[in-house]
């Protein structure tokens, strides 16, 4: 006949003691951060998919930063736009009325002053800032794009920024586009010189002197709403209608232009707003995802709470006659 011994009987209760507590203290825990998993050892293939949602909306908050900046720049930009193409039509209008006889040289001057204004208002325009840093000086954002003669001093770079993964949005239009004729308006006709035959090498031919070289860079007219304003104030004072009639075509090609980079931005400004909409129906599905993996069920966990409390008070109430035994009890 085998005979339990005490130490046996006391470890076994012991091990009983124990295992009931640490059940019940997992599920305190589990009550108190209501959480599922505690330690990744909890659940280690639900902890990395928790891990790796936590990464991606950490990564979409990130971009949604990057696109409320973005928003901020083209909101600015599309209102200088606005602003410059109102300018211009004002300024068209003006030609307009200025182009006929009905005015003298007199009313002409006074109409100057007007014009000479719209030009300081299109110079301010054109060196606004958001912050510290100029909007439409290209890279150079810290270098003022335009100066007082109407010289673009930036460069014709388009910054980016990223707005969801691998997708990246200018978020800027350089000067020169805007202010400047988009129309190649260097000298169109063939040069005369290339419908020269090549002579005939076979005879030599001692030369007089050196030609001087036809070869080099295209020459630009200055072609740029600045110096539209400028020639139609000149007009305006020198009472030349005719150069103001002529101008009204460049007006409306500016005005076109303009026209044109808005509706860019206004494109680009609704790609910002989708992939921004985008990211934060992405974090509602990973925040959804994320809380089935990790988070506790409420009810569930008081419940096993309440079920473990019982357990382990049964449990000491059935063992407490061995361990209140003490010597005496052996004795008898």
């Amino acid at each position: 006949m085998s005979r339990v011994s005490e130490n046996s009987s006391s470890a076994a209760l012991n091990f009983s003691l124990g295992k009931a507590k640490s059940k019940l203290e997992d599920l305190q825990m589990k009550g108190a951060t209501l959480k599922d998993i505690s330690r990744p050892s909890d659940n280690p293939i639900s902890n990395v998919e928790a891990l790796s949602i936590t990464s991606n909306m950490s990564d979409n908050k990130q971009y949604q930063r990057n696109a409320d900046y973005a928003l901020l720049h083209l909101n600015v930009t599309e209102k200088s736009l606005e602003q410059l193409t109102d300018l211009l039509v004002k300024a068209k209008e003006i030609a307009i009325s200025q182009s006929s006889d009905f005015y003298n040289a007199d009313v002409r001057k006074n109409i100057a002053n007007e014009v000479n204004q719209l030009r300081n208002l299109a110079l301010s325009i054109a060196n606004k800032r958001v912050g510290q840093k100029y909007i439409f000086s290209g890279y150079s954002t810290l270098t003022q794009p335009f100066d007082v003669a109407g010289k673009y001093n930036g460069d014709k770079g388009h910054t980016t920024v990223e707005v969801a993964k691998d997708f990246f949005l200018p978020l800027n239009l350089n000067g020169h586009e805007i202010f400047y004729s988009s129309d190649d308006t260097s000298d169109k006709n063939i040069h005369p010189l290339k419908e020269i035959k090549e002579p005939d090498t076979s005879k030599p031919v001692e030369n007089k002197r050196e030609l001087a070289s036809t070869e080099g860079e295209n020459f630009h007219k200055r072609d740029n709403i600045f110096a539209q304003l400028e020639s139609l104030s000149v007009a305006l004072e020198t009472n030349d209608a005719v150069l103001i009639q002529n101008l009204l075509e460049e007006f409306d090609d500016s005005i076109s232009r303009l026209i044109t980079l808005r509706t860019r931005v206004g494109s680009i400004t609704s790609s910002v707003m989708n992939s921004k909409s985008r990211l934060e129906s992405e974090n509602i599905e990973g925040a959804t995802r994320k809380s089935k993996l990790v988070d506790a069920d409420i009810a569930e966990v008081f419940s096993d709470i309440t079920k473990h409390q019982s357990v382990l008070k049964t449990t000491y109430q059935s063992s407490q006659g061995l361990m209140n035994q003490n010597l005496m009890d052996f004795l008898r």
